[in-house]
């Protein structure tokens, strides 16, 4: 088997290729033929492999150097790399999804009709490239990147940790071998047949669209001035206010879900908590009984989230399920954040919290609302916001979700 990373000059794509060449996978890489991609791409073959860096963690694993298999290969070859691969997992900002599926298609992909991994798809990227590719092509999409990571030299993959759950939706036909081969390379991974997980799951639209705008002149006062602005904590943490507006847009992503017939946790009115104070409990005890025990660990979680695969989560318990940050209940998100180890650390802006949460994240948030009859307000005041400092009209650009209508759209979203 040969896994292919389509992003390898991107922090995820790296950590990818890092990750599965360390594990012994025969691993290709595309990056493409520009200045970043070639910079990467020369470094790799230089050393003939990739440095690996993880800090001290309960896996043991240490940072080390990772030489190339004998099958794997680095290339801005695309038809090349598309002719070798088992699986191709597009690790690039979702805004990016669309140009790099139809460069994949004219490489000919769809003739071998491979499984193509979206590492974060985002909401509802499907129906958007299947216009590609073709209806129901295989499609996987990951509601999150798997990894925290950076990329802070070109041979060099630092990954900060793996997430503790991975959701994810098979998206079109599958065979036997696909969902195999997909078993393997993610066993953590919930692998649902219900779209709607990860387009609704998409958290990156909670978390970063509001927080950089309303924090929009200040993070560009430290900017200038050479300061750090710490994202998750100046932000969010030690701004309650802001933390409110997020649980806003997060309860009409909660709403669009239960319009749907999605089960939801922490959906005002109907939080679930008894259910979820168990189901976590349970998990606690079992993580505890079996902390030293990496692979065993990683089946019960994956059991876990096989358990919940057909629900939304808000955002509180999403930070519980993916960082182990206990649910406290009540709590605000601002306090919860102010919690979350990973997020501790001085988490710098970027601007792709707008460019790309924004188009495919509160775009087609606002437009299913409106389908499904869901008061969004702030989710329209949050998009105007942004169109007023850019100067543009966001939703032309963004997945509105005009294209489509809305028996389709539902029943998409469905899995049906």
């Amino acid at each position: 088997m040969k896994i292919g990373v389509f992003g390898l000059g991107s922090q995820s794509g790296r950590a990818f290729f890092a990750d599965y060449l360390s594990r012994g996978y025969n691993t290709w890489g595309y990056a493409r033929n520009s200045e970043n991609g070639n910079r990467v791409l020369d470094a790799i073959h230089r050393l003939g492999g990739i440095y690996l860096e993880r800090p001290t963690n309960k896996n043991n694993e240490e940072s080390r150097f990772v030489p190339l298999t004998q099958e794997s290969c680095v290339t801005n070859d695309l038809c090349y790399f598309v002719q070798n691969v088992d699986v191709v997992i597009i690790a690039l900002p979702s805004i990016y999804q669309e140009e790099s599926v139809q460069a994949l298609c004219d490489a000919g992909i769809w003739r071998r009709r491979i499984p193509i991994i979206l590492s974060p798809s985002r909401s509802v990227a499907s129906p958007y490239l299947w216009k590609i590719l073709g209806e129901r092509y295989p499609i996987v999409c990951f509601s999150t990147c798997p990894y925290s990571c950076k990329a802070p030299k070109p041979e060099v993959s630092l990954i900060k940790r793996r997430k503790r759950t991975w959701i994810s939706s098979l998206e079109g036909d599958f065979n036997p071998n696909h969902i195999k081969l997909l078993k393997e390379l993610f066993p953590q991974a919930s692998l649902s047949k219900i779209p709607a997980l990860t387009s609704l799951n998409n958290i990156g639209a909670i978390f970063h669209c509001a927080t950089y705008l309303l924090n929009y002149d200040e993070i560009n006062r430290k900017q200038r001035e050479g300061l750090v602005f710490s994202f998750y904590m100046d932000g969010i943490a030690s701004r309650p206010e802001v933390g409110e507006v997020l649980e806003a847009i997060d309860q009409i992503r909660l709403n669009i879900a239960k319009r749907l017939g999605i089960k939801v946790f922490g959906l005002i009115g109907d939080e679930r908590e008894d259910v979820w104070r168990k189901l976590t409990n349970g998990l606690r005890a079992l993580e505890a009984e079996h902390e030293d025990e990496v692979e065993e660990l990683r089946k019960i979680r994956k059991l876990f989230m096989e358990y919940l695969n057909n629900c939304v989560f808000s955002a509180q318990h999403w930070l519980d399920l993916t960082y182990g940050v206990e649910r406290i209940e009540g709590e605000s998100l601002s306090s919860a954040i102010g919690r979350t180890p990973t997020y501790q650390k001085n988490s710098v802006p970027q601007l792709r919290y707008l460019t790309e949460d924004i188009p495919t994240g509160l775009v087609p948030f606002e437009a299913l609302a409106k389908m499904l009859d869901v008061e969004c307000d702030i989710v329209t005041e949050m998009i105007d916001k942004y169109n007023n400092i850019m100067g543009c009209e966001i939703r032309d650009k963004g997945r509105n979700l005009k294209e489509f209508t809305t028996e389709y759209l539902i029943d998409y979203l469905q899995g049906k």
